[in-house]
């Protein structure tokens, strides 16, 4: 019996290892992403805001906070968040380290706050970049989940003599795969009986 259990722990470990290399999936369709996001995902619109002080500003809803930053201010004014100067970076930081999923309205603008169709480069902490041209804001969606904790996100469209925004933030976690949390419930069942025969 205590071989078995070995066996059942030795089988699932390397489909608990294959977890640890992140794997991130891109969706252009906000209804798709998040039918993939759990219950309790904060979601920010940035409605109402007016221009905040100088430096990063942080947002909280839930057990879910950020931080965004741009090296000469952040914009808000508009019903969005934005840059304050044109060609520079907006970045978002995931201070509670615990997003592994976030979505939002990815866009640049003019200096009276209109949209413009030009090429937006998004960069995740792990690496991931999508870069695409939206046409309009119905499809400057994009949504991304993650194996692993997404640290950080920067938007950007160097060279446009524009500002990049976002719009409908939503951040949390992934729905948990049944066949992973069944796998993890094997492997620990396996170990933990094996430890327990060889007491």
């Amino acid at each position: 019996m205590q071989l078995a259990h070995r066996l059942i722990a030795a089988a699932a470990l390397p489909f608990l290892s294959a977890a640890a290399l992140a794997s991130t999936t891109t969706y252009t369709n906000a209804g798709l992403f998040q039918s993939q996001v759990a219950a309790g995902a904060y979601t920010e619109t940035f409605s109402g805001g007016t221009n905040p002080p100088v430096g990063a500003v942080n947002f909280s809803g839930g057990a879910f906070s950020y931080s965004a930053f741009a090296p000469s201010d952040i914009y808000m004014a508009g019903g969005f968040l934005g840059t304050s100067q044109i060609d520079e970076a907006l970045t978002i930081t995931f201070t509670s380290g615990n997003v592994n999923a976030f979505g939002a309205n990815f866009f640049v603008t003019d200096i009276n706050d209109d949209f413009q169709s030009v090429l937006i480069e998004l960069t995740l902490s792990d690496g991931t970049v999508e870069s695409f041209t939206p046409t309009s804001m119905a499809d400057s969606y994009r949504g991304f989940t993650s194996d692993l904790a997404i640290m950080s996100l920067t938007i950007s469209a160097p060279g446009q003599s524009l500002y990049a925004g976002l719009d409908n933030l939503t951040v949390g976690h992934t729905v948990p795969e049944p066949t992973s949390l069944l796998l993890a419930g094997l492997g620990l069942a396996g170990i933990l009986a094996g430890r327990r025969r060889t007491r």
